[in-house]
Formats: structure tokens, sequence, C-alpha cells
């Protein structure tokens, strides 16, 4: 996985995190985003359940890549990771917001030339707590690492 993620994260990068704090494990890209925004050479937008309301902002990134994270239900074990193209998001089903992946996905292509990829994370729970599960909490320090060394030489390149 992460040899496909360094593949990716070419040009500018813009990370958008979607998701809901107060349920549990769909918290994690929200996590994520508070972990890295300002550590990674990449615009960082926590999207929350309303990623439609972000287009603007992520469109004035001006991004070559848009990596969307989300807590999405794939069958994984928890905290399992895949990363998803255009073509792999299903129109429904995966998602626990009200616009989705899928639909969002397609709006965002209509509206900039980037690269667009949804970085899916299997959760453990979801429920009306705002604590993620401890796989989760792993997954996203792992996660969080990775992106801090991933996206550091773009940081050295810009000197």
């Amino acid at each position: 996985m992460e040899a496909k993620l360094t593949e990716i994260l070419r040009g500018r990068v813009t990370i958008v995190g979607v998701g809901n704090v107060m349920r549990g494990d769909d918290g994690f890209a929200a996590a994520l985003c508070e972990r890295i925004r300002g550590k990674v050479a990449a615009a960082v937008i926590d999207a929350g359940t309303a990623p439609e309301n972000h287009i603007k902002e992520i469109r004035d990134s001006r991004p070559d890549t848009v990596l969307i994270v989300d807590a999405a239900d794939f069958g994984g074990r928890p905290g399992d990771i895949r990363l998803l193209q255009r073509d792999d998001i299903p129109v429904y089903g995966i998602s626990t917001h009200n616009l989705s992946p899928a639909l969002f996905i397609d709006f965002l292509l209509s509206e900039t030339k980037a690269d667009l990829y949804m970085l899916a994370v299997q959760p453990a729970k979801s429920g009306t707590d705002s604590h993620l599960s401890i796989e989760l909490e792993k997954t996203c320090e792992s996660l969080a690492g990775f992106l801090g060394t991933a996206l550091a030489p773009l940081i050295r390149d810009k000197k």
C-alpha cells in the first residue's frame, strides 16, 4: 500500500477527510487531518459529513492529486485500508454520508483536472461516541507517519 500511495502522491496534493467525529470510527479522517495538518506538504481539508460544501476550497487548492480519506465498510478487518480509484467506488453503499463518494468524486472531476483517489479505512465500530477504536487509532498513527515521510520531499523541493 505504501508503494502505491507514494506513486500517486504527485504534484500539488490535497487530502480531504470525510466523516463524523461523533460516530466512533467514522471520525478517522478528522483524526488523520488533525495529525497531519501543517506537517505535510499538502492542503489538508477536514470536510466532515458534507464534503460537497468544500468543493470551492478543494478547487482553489489547484490540486494535481486529491486523496479522499473516509471510513468505509468494504468487508475487511478493522484498520485495513484500500486505495480506490473512481471506477472502484460504488455509487451507494460503502459510506455513511449523505452524498455518495462516487458522486462527490464525479463532481470534483468536473471541477478540477486532478487525479482522484479514495483511501477507505475499514471501521471496527460506529456509534455515538467520539473515540476511535484501538485498531483505527493504530492505523491513523501509522498513516500519519507515512504521509509525513512521503510528502516531506515536496517541502524540500519548494525551497
